[in-house]
């Protein structure tokens, strides 16, 4: 191609617009790699470890469920003092007859506990013996029902005193008995989980009741558990 010529197409509108169409083109592509670069990129997936159950060690555990089947877990008034409770809770007058302390038991008297005795079933029903155990309550009746407003009295409460024993249940002491509300109890004789001896006559009790055993006619004495040097 001749000089001349070649100049005139280099002046020339078409090649012109040419050189502006590549130079755009080279400077777009620098400008989707700038971009490219500036994007965030993905973030890398992470890998969700499968959630276990920690095994509790025992002072992390709950403590245990009191027992609903114990005898002597009958409900008992909570003490409070007679200025919190109203004028005709039980609390404001003497128990009659008054509540007298139980004698101590001789040293030599035996202890044998009652769930013993009566194992030998029909060999004794009907004599006279002396068994050892641990006084409570069963309850024998409860009137009312709801919650009671602050320092009211709306229960009232019958109480078999017994001597408390398990897997066997309990031996109902035929003649001692506690009766109270909401305040208080009166009792024939204290009942507050002393260790006892009875002597009374072994009888059948009542079908469907706390045992099929009974002692009647008890009388009791509390074991001295002091200890001696």
């Amino acid at each position: 191609m001749k000089l001349s010529a070649l100049f005139a197409l280099l002046h020339s509108p078409r090649w012109a617009k040419a050189v502006s169409v590549g130079t755009i083109g080279v400077l777009c592509f620098g400008c989707e790699s700038s971009a490219a670069s500036k994007e965030p990129r993905p973030a890398a997936s992470v890998k969700a470890h499968p959630t276990f159950a920690m095994p509790k060690t025992p002072d992390m555990l709950p403590a245990p469920e009191p027992s609903t089947g114990r005898i002597d877990d009958a409900p008992r008034p909570k003490p409070r003092d007679k200025k919190d409770w109203q004028a005709n809770c039980m609390i404001q007058r003497a128990c009659v007859p008054e509540t007298k302390p139980l004698p101590t038991c001789d040293a030599q008297v035996p202890q044998r506990p009652w769930v013993d005795v009566v194992s030998e079933g029909d060999a004794l029903l009907g004599k006279e013996v002396e068994v050892s155990g641990t006084l409570g309550l069963s309850l024998i009746k409860k009137t009312g029902s709801g919650a009671c407003t602050p320092g009211a009295c709306c229960h009232k409460l019958e109480m078999q005193i017994v001597l408390v024993g398990e897997p066997a249940g309990s031996l109902p002491l035929r003649g001692l008995t506690c009766s109270g509300d909401d305040s208080t109890l009166c009792c024939s004789v204290p009942a507050d989980g002393q260790a006892v001896v009875a002597h009374g006559r072994l009888q059948k009790a009542a079908a469907g009741g706390v045992s099929k055993w009974q002692l009647s006619d008890p009388t009791l004495c509390v074991v001295d558990n002091t200890p001696r040097h």
